[in-house]
């Protein structure tokens, strides 16, 4: 199937939590998912459309294709200690908590790939133009190209089986993408209820980055 790719510039910072952390200890991979990526298309459609049908049908049809990050040369992360309204267990309101939670700054513009369908190529296209954040709703982003173009290996991230050995340099991080049997009802973005766990699961993922300088709060990446 034909690739799908986008370029997008990020107004600040982009964070995207390593899942099963928990939400006051929030690590962040360098990158999103390939769920993160879905989800943005499938929240786009809705928030433009004002239509949730459009939004399944569109889930539908990516469920199970292929996503892939083009990274910059450099990222940086680093953590931040932040004060947080966490809803009450038990009544109504909020208590004042407190987090850590990692955030990313990109040295250039993030590739977002995804192999589409021939009959979906000019909706999904249309649908990356229009997507305004990935990972956590102040990742705000703005695309700046998409064009129908295969993504370039040596600095795409790369989903790796456990079995195989690791022959390219890098990191691996643990990233989600969908099962097979995953339902818009599994993942709708819009219920406010959480993602089922049995509609996700973790893959490891090779990023072609090497540590260039690392302490207690940050730590910088380059491309290996």
């Amino acid at each position: 199937m034909p690739w799908i790719g986008a370029k997008y510039k990020f107004a600040s910072t982009f964070s995207y939590r390593i899942p099963y952390f928990s939400s006051s200890y929030a690590l962040s991979a360098p990158a999103p998912s390939p769920s993160t990526i879905k989800l943005a298309l499938v929240a786009s459609t809705i928030n433009r459309t004002g239509n949730i049908e459009k939004g399944k049908a569109l889930f539908e049809k990516i469920r199970n294709s292929h996503a892939t990050v083009e990274l910059p040369d450099k990222i940086a992360l680093f953590k931040a200690f932040m004060k947080r309204l966490k809803k009450k267990r038990q009544g109504e309101g909020f208590e004042r908590t407190f987090g850590i939670r990692e955030y990313i700054l990109f040295d250039g513009d993030l590739g977002v790939y995804l192999d589409a369908q021939k009959d979906t190529i000019e909706e999904v296209s249309s649908v990356f133009k229009n997507v305004q954040y990935f990972g956590t709703s102040d990742s705000i982003c703005l695309c700046i190209e998409n064009a129908l173009t295969e993504p370039t290996p040596k600095r795409c991230i790369m989903h790796i089986e456990q079995k195989e050995p690791l022959h390219e340099n890098g990191i691996v991080f643990l990233l989600s993408d969908f099962t097979a049997t995953a339902s818009f009802e599994d993942i709708n973005p819009f219920s406010g209820k959480k993602m089922k766990k049995g509609a996700i699961v973790l893959k490891p993922y090779l990023f072609p980055i090497k540590v260039t300088k690392k302490d207690r709060n940050c730590t910088i990446y380059n491309l290996a």
